[in-house]
């Protein structure tokens, strides 16, 4: 009786700690240039996790690992940002010649699957920002399976909050602590 009180307050302890970690994570999101920062940290905390190493709480370590991150996370976020609105004009240019959407519609694929590797990347791995994407690009090429499940979660995660607002007290660092779990075993090989 004590082993099966044990794992289900250890499993109570953790989802409290996620929903904590969840909440500080949209706090450091409100201001919109945070949210790579405040990602990287959440994938930070979900590595210590993963990994099981003890964590000096969550908001501390959260906010350890955001102060870490901060500046090199800034950089990448300004790139990601130009790119993304670089992808979204040529849409809206190029809507109607087929040979130019299938093009765009395999760079927007490529970017996607760049980014589902760019939060764990950098929460895992302490090393310059061009790194960090080749890095990333490369396990996208290398792990095309694992790729299209870090999207697929990724993508239900959003559809979940589209669906259940509410969701997104929870949602976000769930989907992290999956997420990084699936790299991490990427990590080791």
């Amino acid at each position: 009786m004590n082993i099966l009180n044990s794992r289900m307050l250890r499993s109570i302890e953790r989802i409290v700690d996620l929903f904590l970690l969840n909440l500080i994570w949209l706090l450091f999101c409100l201001p919109v240039v945070t949210i790579f920062p405040a990602t990287v940290a959440m994938y930070g905390v979900n590595r210590k996790w993963v990994m099981g190493k003890e964590t000096d709480g969550v908001f501390r370590s959260f906010f350890l690992q955001f102060r870490e991150c901060f500046f090199q996370s800034i950089g990448i976020s300004t790139l990601w940002f130009v790119l993304a609105y670089l992808i979204f004009v040529n849409y809206q240019l190029v809507h109607s010649n087929l040979l130019m959407m299938g093009i765009l519609v395999l760079l927007t694929l490529l970017f996607l699957s760049i980014t589902v590797y760019l939060f764990p990347v950098m929460a895992h791995f302490e090393t310059k920002w061009k790194q960090i994407i080749r890095n990333s690009l490369i396990m996208a090429i290398s792990y095309p399976l694992s790729t299209l499940l870090l999207i697929g979660i990724l993508l239900i995660s959003i559809y979940l909050i589209y669906l259940v607002p509410v969701l997104i007290f929870i949602i976000g660092s769930l989907s992290v602590y999956v997420s990084y779990t699936i790299c991490h075993k990427l990590f080791l090989k």
